[in-house]
């Protein structure tokens, strides 16, 4: 074998491996990944599924409403006399016992706010002793309808020439420790309990032509307090639903929270999972941003009536109860130290309030939940 023949087979040897290498370092495209299909099932504009029931959470709203009128009834301005709050009618309308309600369709559901109370931070117990305390409170009151009876270390009514609120010693508003404690610990509690739980319910069999998931969700829906229409229509808002729509203007919540509630309640009729846990998501992180929202609407409304003690007390109370209410959401965005830092800005006396913390505690909902509070009405 000659010289010339050994060099040009060791070449050709070496340009063999080298496309040999190329070909193997060439990789096919990757296939694209299929796009996610488009749903076979129509998303409905309202809520009129057509076995759609959320009677059990448009009755418990109901009760509240009942119970929170009725605390409402010593905050006249004018009236030579007020009425004296019951605790026990208070406690009957919160266990829906004694038929207590007005409405006689309320006593004869078999319904109660009691045993629907996340009691995670004794709640039930904190209700009943306000109850309590409300009594001999609004007695004292009644005696002087128009005038303040209450100051710090004294139960009582704080009167201003825009309004008359009933509050405790510390000087928390009573409708309020009722209304957005029961807000907050029955009705969003079992909002994002059923919500954040909605795969654990069975869907495959139905009962009265409605699945056990389908049910959950419209529970879910109707403790949120809206109509079928929302928000094209906004007549009968209630509770969370009407503080949805005050907020509106500066996160869009209304439309948001909506969509969400009619694609998840499709998806589930239709057992698409995948599109029920995202509308899931909207629903939980939009409920919770409402509550930031509207907290810090109030907290500048505090702000702005520093020397009006009866709006003052009020602004301040609905705050409160808005933070507290944070807590009964188990997939919350908002940490607890962060909820124990806005409760420790209010204090547990609303007499000795640090008008500074207002700010601090504005921005920390700011912070936590991506808002602009300038923006909130």
């Amino acid at each position: 074998m000659t010289l010339a023949f050994k060099t040009l087979s060791l070449a050709s040897i070496a340009l063999l491996f080298s496309l040999s290498s190329c070909k193997k370092d060439t990789k096919e495209p990757e296939p694209s990944p299929a796009p996610n299909p488009t749903p076979s099932y129509t998303v409905p504009t309202t809520y009129t599924f057509s076995n759609a029931d959320f009677s059990s959470s448009s009755q418990r709203i109901a009760m509240l409403g009942e119970i929170t009128t009725y605390l409402r009834s010593t905050h006249t301005t004018t009236a030579a006399t007020q009425p004296t709050l019951s605790a026990q009618k208070l406690k009957n309308m919160y266990a829906n016992a004694a038929s207590a309600f007005n409405d006689a369709a309320l006593n004869a559901s078999g319904l109660q706010l009691k045993d629907k109370t996340g009691n995670a931070f004794s709640f039930i117990t904190e209700l009943e002793a306000a109850f309590d305390e409300a009594e001999p409170a609004s007695l004292f009151s009644a005696a002087n309808p128009t005038t303040t009876t209450a100051s710090n270390g004294v139960k009582g009514k704080l009167v201003s020439p825009s309004r008359a609120i009933l509050v405790n010693a510390q000087g928390f508003e009573y409708k309020e420790l009722a209304e957005k404690g029961i807000m907050g610990a029955v009705f969003y509690f079992q909002a994002m309990s059923l919500l954040n739980n909605i795969s654990g319910f069975d869907n495959s069999t139905a009962v009265n032509n409605i699945t056990a998931q389908e049910k959950a969700w419209d529970e879910a829906f109707g403790y949120f307090g809206v109509p079928v229409s929302f928000p094209t229509s906004t007549v009968g808002l209630k509770n969370w639903g009407s503080y949805c729509n005050s907020v509106n203007s500066a996160i869009g919540s209304n439309t948001l929270i909506m969509n969400a509630f009619l694609k998840g309640r499709a998806a589930i009729s239709n057992k698409d999972n995948t599109a029920r846990d995202e509308a899931k998501a909207v629903v939980v992180a939009t409920w919770e941003k409402v509550a930031a929202a509207k907290c810090i609407s109030y907290l500048k409304g505090a702000k702005n009536n520093l020397s009006d003690a009866a709006t003052l007390h009020h602004n301040l109370s609905e705050a409160y109860g808005f933070v507290t209410g944070f807590r009964y959401n188990a997939q919350k965005t908002i940490s607890d130290a962060d909820i124990m830092t806005l409760l420790n800005y209010l204090g547990t006396n609303l007499y000795q309030l640090n008008s500074a913390n207002l700010d601090l505690a504005i921005s920390k909902l700011e912070t936590v939940f991506a808002l602009n509070a300038a923006l909130i009405p």
